[in-house]
C-alpha cells in the first residue's frame, strides 16, 4: 500500500496542486507582433497576461517565453509550407513570401508585453516547444513538471502543447482570459476541448490569487 500510496500521491487533485511553486512554471506562447499581435482581443490578452507575470515573479515562479522563428524556405519542413500557403492564400510552394524571420518586426515582442532579463527565452520553428528546443531539458533540470500557459493561439500552439506535454508526461494549466486565438470560436471551441480533458482552464485571477495565497 506505501508504494501504490507513493505515486498516487504525487497526482495533482486540486488547482493548488497543479499550481504549487516548484513543480510549476509560467509559459508566455508567442507573445509577438506577427502572431498574438493578430489576436483580436490582444490588449485584454496582454493585460491578463502581465498579472500573470507579475504574480509569478513574486511567487518565485520560472517565467518561459516561446519566440517563433523561421528558418529559410527551402529549410522549412513541408507541412509547415502547406500551413503556409494556407495562410498566405496561394496555391504553390514557389509564391510563398518568407515571413518570421530573424530580424523581422513579426518576430518582435508586442509592445507592453516582453521578457525580463532573468526569462528563459526559447526559439522554436514549430507548434510545440517540446521539438528541437532544450524545454524538456530546462523543465527537468529545475524538477517542473507543470506549465501554466497563456498566449496566442489557444487552438494552434497553447492546444498542441498541452497536447505534447502530456505524450512526454508533463501537466497544464490554461489562463482562459490570457489566451486568444484569431476568432472567438477558435478559441471557445479549443477550450472546451481542454475542459473536458486533463487541463483545468481558469482565469488569470483565479491562477494569481492561487499564487497570493501561496505566499501568506
Amino acid at each position: 500500500m506505501s508504494n501504490a500510496a507513493s505515486w498516487q500521491d504525487k497526482i495533482p487533485l486540486t488547482l493548488d496542486d497543479f499550481l504549487r511553486p516548484g513543480r510549476v512554471a509560467l509559459l508566455m506562447w508567442d507573445m509577438q507582433n506577427g502572431l498574438a499581435g493578430r489576436c483580436p482581443e490582444i490588449d485584454s490578452v496582454r493585460r491578463n497576461a502581465n498579472k500573470l507575470i507579475d504574480a509569478a515573479e513574486q511567487a518565485g515562479i520560472p517565467v518561459i517565453w516561446s519566440r517563433h522563428i523561421l528558418p529559410p524556405l527551402e529549410l522549412t519542413a513541408g507541412p509547415f509550407l502547406l500551413f503556409l500557403m494556407k495562410k498566405q492564400k496561394v496555391a504553390h510552394p514557389s509564391k510563398l513570401q518568407p515571413t518570421m524571420q530573424r530580424g523581422m518586426e513579426d518576430t518582435e515582442f508586442v509592445p507592453g508585453l516582453a521578457p525580463k532579463p532573468h526569462h528563459i527565452v526559447l526559439e522554436k520553428s514549430q507548434p510545440s516547444l517540446f521539438v528541437d528546443t532544450p524545454l524538456d531539458l530546462r523543465l527537468k533540470t529545475m524538477g517542473i513538471d507543470t506549465l501554466v500557459i497563456g498566449g496566442v493561439a489557444t487552438d494552434i500552439g497553447i492546444e498542441f502543447n498541452c497536447r505534447h506535454g502530456a505524450a512526454l508526461g508533463y501537466y497544464t494549466v490554461v489562463a482562459e482570459d490570457a489566451s486568444g486565438a484569431y476568432t472567438r470560436e477558435a478559441h471557445e471551441r479549443s477550450l472546451t476541448f481542454l475542459r473536458s480533458w486533463t487541463t483545468p482552464v481558469v482565469t488569470a485571477d483565479t491562477i494569481c490569487q492561487t499564487w497570493n495565497n501561496i505566499q501568506r
